[in-house]
């Protein structure tokens, strides 16, 4: 079953590639099709509870198994990303065009998604890792703004620069973890059953390797310099996948491979790792209040919004795991739902710039009120998925350093400020005179990926037990390091 739901999207990308080069109507059904019937799958199995698991040798030599363990963390998130999946698809449904070179590539990154999390060895998750970038690179470069190239150069070489500093410090944790244990191994499983003790350079050489990598992805504050340009230059159906599921890779890297596998040196770093989370939360809000466009907006509160993570990460402390969990799949419904406003805006001629549009409600009323629901979801309205996410975080956050935890609390202030802002500037006020007369609301297909997204957050919201109830273990499990045994209860720098 592990590999059905790993291969199955890779395998029907190579086929609808193979069959499908002059029907890209037909590769864009079967696009949609198969992105269903594997997001049903990964659901089913999330909803049976139990985890799934397979061992095998792969490359014995060097230590290296084909390990995978879905468990609820990982399937939380596989389900997450095929949701994003159907949505970017159905908001790009008319907009996109070469459905059979996209569809392949989308297909083939949700393959790399949720191999990556599934993977229980470091080069078995490297390998897969690197599956889920390649072809994100090339629907960056191939869809978006005229100079969409620009940026998706810029991610690339970023991304696989931080990728090779990520293989290194593998490489290294592989060596560091043989001369200690006399197990020389790439597996998952054994490295933490016997992690790196020490803080010694080497150790702090593979965390430094394994921050940079991961946190270029997340994007963890100043790492985030090429995450503004791509979201703005890329279409809005590839930025929902980049922005909503592959950031969760990122946060994701760092929960599982930093503190169970070195927790002296990791909790050493945490106080800094909080102090970089929440002050990348405020940078973030801060810039996204100085934006003059809506894609500007949602690229600045997608990085504040993933740097709260970090806070709740190097918290290290159970409910900020839990929030983050919930802030993790919040964040990816909220502003996926905000990327597919603005690609709806742009069906309809409009980039959503401050000054080309104004007074947008009085003729799209219900695309008005599903953007306003996406604007309250993420500056943390209660009974949405968000506040949830965000109360446990800054709630754990706080009990480490009232400091840090309180700076991650003003950004939630800050982002009622440019929410309320970019609501008012495109949706209400005077009727702009350069906007159309003629824009029509929802059709169906688009009443459908909004409302898969806003049940979605509804039901986060109102019943986040139901999901801190599945990623409980696995969190339970990461926390079985405990920092407070490491540093006698002092963690903060405040």
């Amino acid at each position: 079953m592990l590999n059905l739901v790993i291969y199955f999207p890779l395998l029907a990308a190579a086929a609808i590639w193979l069959g499908c080069r002059e029907r890209g109507t037909l590769a864009r059904s079967l696009t949609l099709a198969v992105i269903c019937l594997e997001t049903l799958i990964l659901f089913g199995l999330a909803m049976g509870g139990n985890a799934l698991s397979l061992d095998a040798e792969w490359i014995a030599d060097y230590g290296i198994h084909y390990h995978l363990q879905l468990d609820g963390l990982g399937l939380a998130l596989s389900v997450l990303s095929g949701g994003l999946a159907v949505v970017a698809i159905l908001v790009g449904w008319e907009r996109i065009d070469r459905w059979q070179a996209f569809g392949p590539l989308l297909l083939a990154t949700l393959s790399g998604m949720v191999g990556l999390f599934a993977a229980y060895d470091l080069i078995l998750f490297y390998v897969f890792w690197e599956l889920m970038l390649i072809p994100m690179y090339f629907m960056l470069a191939m869809w978006g703004d005229p100079d969409s190239r620009r940026s998706a150069t810029q991610f690339m070489l970023v991304t696989v620069t931080a990728s090779l500093l990520m293989l290194v410090a593998i490489i290294l944790l592989f060596i560091a973890h043989g001369v200690q244990t006399g197990i020389y191994t790439f597996d998952y499983g054994i490295l933490k059953q016997t992690p790196l003790i020490g803080n010694t350079l080497l150790s702090k050489l593979i965390l430094g390797g394994l921050l940079l990598g991961f946190g270029v992805k997340v994007p963890v504050f100043p790492l985030h310099f090429w995450a503004p340009l791509a979201y703005r230059k890329g279409d809005p159906s590839v930025i929902i996948m980049l922005s909503g599921a592959m950031a969760n890779a990122g946060v994701y890297g760092l929960l599982r491979f930093t503190m169970p596998l070195m927790p002296e040196v990791t909790a050493s770093f945490a106080p800094w790792g909080m102090a970089i989370g929440a002050i990348g939360t405020l940078y973030g809000a801060a810039q996204a209040i100085r934006q003059d466009d809506l894609r500007g907006v949602i690229a600045w509160s997608s990085i504040s919004h993933m740097n709260i993570a970090i806070l709740a990460l190097f918290a290290w402390q159970a409910q900020a795991l839990h929030g983050m969990a919930l802030q993790l799949l919040a964040h990816g419904l909220s502003v996926a739902g905000l990327f597919a406003i603005a690609a709806l805006l742009l069906d309809r001629k409009r980039d959503g710039v401050y000054a080309n549009v104004g007074g947008l409600y009085a003729q799209m009323p219900k695309l008005g009120m599903c953007f306003l629901f996406f604007v309250v979801a993420t500056v943390g309205m209660p009974g949405l998925a968000n506040f949830a996410g965000e109360a446990l975080i800054l709630a754990g956050a706080i009990s480490r350093s009232i400091l840090w935890g309180s700076v991650g609390a003003v950004t939630i202030l800050l982002s009622v400020i440019y929410g309320v802002k970019v609501y008012g500037k495109v949706m209400l006020g005077p009727v702009n005179p350069r906007v159309p007369t003629e824009l029509w609301d929802l059709n169906s297909r688009e009443k459908a990926a909004l409302t898969v997204l806003i049940i979605a957050i509804l039901v986060i919201g109102l019943m986040p037990q139901l999901m801190i109830e599945t990623v409980h273990l696995p969190t339970a499990e990461l926390l079985a390091v405990n920092i407070d045994s490491l540093f006698g209860g002092v963690h903060a720098i405040d």
